[in-house]
């Protein structure tokens, strides 16, 4: 009979063993589960915001109207439909002409209504056309329409062909390719739509 109890009691510390061994295995494969889920989550959700941003251009104009040539543009945004809130500092704007390229940054103290506040290809400003319902100072948000203004790096000609970007840090950049008119005659000229 002692024999029988050894055996016994190897068989039961070796059940044991095992069920602690499938103990931490759960929990190993518990804790991996939910870190992948949360990194998933967050992947989507940036997924989301890089692909669901997008940016509408309403209208592109150029004025100036001196010697057949124009220097400052003014477009027109809004939010696409389903976008995030795009902060304006985390914002490039670039204009790309046949032979120079001018890359602006945002400055809150450039002011749109007046031309000699606005530098030739550093800076661009914004004026609010439309406050959105939850509209914050520096942001387009959700209802907002924003005209942005910048000055070109140099005269932009008659007939010259040039590409306003705007590139926001997450989403898709709104690219808006025209040209200005054979003839200008008017201090303002709509360029786009």
């Amino acid at each position: 009979m002692t024999r029988k109890g050894e055996m016994g009691m190897g068989t039961l510390i070796i059940f044991i063993a095992m069920i602690l061994v499938a103990a931490v295995a759960a929990a190993v494969l518990i804790s991996t589960t939910g870190a992948l889920q949360n990194k998933a989550l967050a992947t989507g959700k940036a997924t989301t915001t890089e692909v669901g941003t997008s940016l509408t251009a309403i209208e592109l104009y150029v004025e100036d109207g001196s010697d057949q040539s124009v220097d400052y543009f003014y477009e027109t945004i809004k939010l696409g439909s389903g976008s995030e809130a795009l902060r304006f500092t985390d914002t490039l704007v670039s204009l790309n002409l046949n032979d120079q390229t001018a890359d602006y940054e945002y400055n809150a103290s450039v002011d749109c209504t007046n031309t000699s506040l606005i530098i030739a290809g550093e800076e661009f400003g914004i004026q609010y056309q439309i406050n959105g319902t939850n509209n914050q100072d520096g942001y387009l948000t959700k209802g907002d329409v924003v005209k942005l203004c910048y000055r070109a790096p140099r005269a932009v000609t008659e007939g010259e062909e040039f590409k306003a970007s705007l590139v926001p840090m997450t989403g898709s950049p709104l690219v808006v390719e025209a040209a200005t008119p054979d003839l200008m005659v008017d201090t303002r000229i709509t360029v786009f739509p």
